[in-house]
Formats: structure tokens, sequence, C-alpha cells
């Protein structure tokens, strides 16, 4: 009974946060602009707000990628620049989007690497994200190289390191395989299912 009982949890146990994940963040798009719509009309209707909010996204996009709107889409960003304390969040959260979305492979993560991390004798995977910045080199007197080590099991948060480039042991695996690895704590190893 107990093996079935875990084979069937491992079976459902996927689906079943991934349904959750789909309904709480419709739950939460929807809880932006759901108030509002119901008290236009007078009565709650689930999903308007989902629904309206990715209209609203989508129309941004749109009017953004003409002359007027990226126009004004600068006139605006020139306020939030100017405005003490909220100029560095909108920053940040405009680096961290742009570094994520960018088309280009190489803002990205470049290469799959060993490092030893916390300690010597222990290796974490991590991902090359830069190289040879002139600042790091200068300190660490070597070629550096920066590396991000995600934890496990939610790879979007982790640790940043700077590290001599000799330091890092080059693995041959994609970062997808990779990122599987490190969500499955070791279980699921680079091309296995």
């Amino acid at each position: 009974m107990r093996r079935y009982f875990i084979n069937g949890l491992l079976i459902l146990l996927p689906g079943v946060i991934t349904v959750y994940v789909l309904v709480f963040g419709l739950v939460t798009i929807d809880g932006i602009l759901g108030k509002v719509i119901a008290r236009l009309v007078g009565f709650h209707i689930p999903g308007a707000g989902a629904v309206l909010t990715l209209l609203l996204v989508l129309a941004t996009g749109i009017f953004t990628t003409n002359v007027i709107g990226r126009k004004v889409f600068h006139w605006a960003e020139g306020i939030f620049l100017k405005i003490p304390i909220l100029n560095n969040i909108y920053q940040g959260v405009g680096q961290v989007v742009k570094a994520f979305s960018d088309s280009n492979e190489a803002q990205r993560f470049q290469r799959v690497v060993l490092v030893q991390y916390p300690r010597l004798g222990m290796y974490a995977l991590g991902f090359v994200t830069n190289e040879d910045i002139p600042e790091f080199n200068t300190v660490i007197k070597s070629s550096s190289t920066t590396v991000f080590i995600p934890t496990t099991p939610n790879p979007t948060s982790g640790v940043f390191i700077v590290v001599p480039s000799t330091d890092c042991l080059p693995v041959d695996i994609s970062v997808e395989d990779a990122f599987k690895t490190i969500i499955s704590a070791g279980i699921v190893g680079p091309n296995r299912s």
C-alpha cells in the first residue's frame, strides 16, 4: 500500500502543483481589477479582473510600440527616475526584467560550471553570468567569473559569487538540464527524465 501511495503521489504532485500555481496566479490577477469591475457593475464577475488585466497589459504593449507611446513612456520613466528611493527600486527591477527578457543569449546564463562552494572540497552547480569584469579582476588579481548558484527546489533564489576563472570547472550539460537537476535536488540527473 505504501509503495502504491508514493507512486500515486509522485504521479499526481506535478499536475496538482501546476494547477495550484495557475489558479493562484489567475485569482491574484483577477483581484487586481476585479474589485473595480464589481463596483462598476454592482456584482462580482469571476475572471473579469484577470481578463481586464491581460487586456491592459496588451494595450500597454501596443501603445508603447508607437512613437507617441514611447515618448509618454520615457516621460513617465523620467519622473520615476527623479524620485529618491523609488528610482533605485525602478532601476533595479528594470535591470532584472531586461536581463531575463533580452533575446540576446549572451545576457542570460552563459554556461554551467562547478565551483567550490560553500567551502573547499564541496562543489555547487552554478551558471556563469559574466566574465572578466575589470573591477573584480583588479581586486582578486586574476581573471574573474561571476556565477549564480541557485537554491533547491526554488532556483529563482540563490547566491551570487565572484571567483577566479580558473576555479570554474566546466560541466558539459545544458542550462535546462542543470535546472532540472537543481530543482529535483539531484534526483533527476542530466539527460534523464
